[in-house]
């Protein structure tokens, strides 16, 4: 059964063209979600017909098929805990949730895929449990329903409450599901050896970051390592902000309380001197402080930022730019690749030069070296990231069961999105 997914799945490749392909037609989308429901529906019926339970025990109704219609998901979420798995391992309803995005329809100009009822509602009770959680797919506790329907939120004279960046597929922020499937993918970039030895970190805040690049620079002193080691980190600045930043040091072992280099890589360039610049510079002095006298660590920091995440001011909640995972993790692989591919640069080069090179190593984002693609396509492949890193969630997820087969598993397609 599982086999037959074989052109459905394979392990992540980031995009670096997209190419034009039919229209995947609203009447399409309509016909697999349908098709969808239906199937889910038959599942559940044959979960009550062969349960242990009834549904007048579970929701207090005698009536199977209202119960199917309304609260069984739930209760099925509620009662097993491998819920999603079973549901996974049923090949037609795998199938529909991890379909390519050539066979997604956007609504609109909100970048809003057609999602299938109870394929929304799978979503959105799974992610109560954050092990279960697909990326982008669901909406926050407060927009759902009894039954895991997205609902809209109204206020206390019945009128719908204003919009926020939760309601929207393309700009709910990622998680950490999201944010895991990122790391892996960066320490994946990372392993390949190389003469400037490179390593990832992705722990916690970026104070926390940083304390664990100076935590193993003293583990390599300890350990005898006298060449220099590159750290490429990506996390979210601090508690209370949420956005996330790149940041690459150079360390010598023989010297972890001050790093040979620090590169911060934000995604906004609103001026002479970004907006977290002093805030970064108190984080690295808190990490690496240097005694009375001598000029502080926080000195050596350089800008590495680029302008391409879209400020909010005067833009449509829908089209709010929340896309910092991407860009972030797009520069930290860039990073990675430069070190291994030119170490001098790294150790030695000007920033100016190392923009250049890092953003020549980012075709999803430039057209070529220091020259940004155009917004609206920028836009459009961080959707294709949006509903591709939910694809990796749900594999991940199905590798429970199908350990021996993921290898197996082929390319999603990546192409331009087709909009209403």
């Amino acid at each position: 059964m599982i086999m037959a997914l074989g052109a459905a799945f394979n392990l992540y490749s980031p995009a670096t063209t997209l190419t034009c392909r039919q229209p995947y037609s609203i009447e399409q989308a309509q016909a697999a979600n349908e098709a969808f429901d239906a199937a889910v529906k038959d599942f559940l019926r044959a979960w009550i017909e062969h349960g242990t339970v009834s549904p007048k025990s579970l929701e207090g109704s005698a009536d199977t098929e209202d119960f199917i219609e309304h609260g069984a998901l739930r209760s099925f979420f509620k009662h097993r805990d491998d819920a999603l798995e079973r549901i996974l391992a049923q090949e037609n309803l795998a199938r529909h949730l991890l379909r390519p995005i050539d066979e997604v329809y956007f609504q609109g100009d909100a970048y809003e895929p057609l999602l299938a009822k109870f394929e929304r509602r799978i979503y959105n009770i799974a992610a109560s449990r954050e092990h279960l959680a697909v990326p982008f797919r669901y909406s926050p506790v407060s927009r759902q329903g009894d039954y895991g329907d997205t609902i809209q939120l109204t206020d206390a004279t019945g009128q719908v409450a204003p919009e926020d960046i939760g309601v929207y597929f393309g700009t709910r922020r990622a998680d950490n599901t999201a944010l895991t499937i990122l790391a892996h993918q960066l320490r994946w970039e990372a392993l390949a050896p190389s003469q400037l030895a490179v390593h990832v970190i992705t722990e916690g805040y970026m104070e926390d970051s940083l304390r664990r690049v100076r935590t193993l620079t003293e583990q390599f002193r300890e350990q005898g390592i006298n060449e220099s080691q590159c750290f490429v980190i990506q996390r979210r600045h601090a508690v209370d902000d949420r956005h996330l930043g790149t940041a690459l040091l150079v360390m010598n072992p023989h010297k972890p309380t001050l790093p040979q280099r620090i590169i911060f890589c934000d995604t906004l360039r609103t001026g002479p001197q970004p907006p977290w610049w002093d805030k970064f510079k108190a984080k690295i002095d808190a990490v690496f402080p240097q005694p009375t006298g001598h000029p502080p660590a926080s000195d050596k920091l350089e800008d590495g930022g680029v302008k391409l995440q879209r400020l909010h001011d005067g833009v449509p909640v829908r089209h709010q730019d929340i896309d910092c995972a991407f860009y972030t993790a797009s520069m930290g692989r860039a990073l990675i690749q430069l070190a291994k591919a030119e170490p001098e640069l790294i150790l030695h080069g000007s920033i100016e030069a190392v923009i250049s090179q890092m953003t020549a190593r980012m075709p999803e984002y430039y057209e070529q070296p220091d020259q940004p693609k155009e917004p609206a396509l920028v836009r459009e492949f961080n959707v294709i990231q949006r509903w591709n890193t939910g694809w990796h969630a749900l594999k991940n997820m199905m590798q429970h069961q199908l350990t021996g087969l993921a290898e197996q598993f082929a390319m999603p397609i990546e192409r331009p999105l087709e909009f209403s």
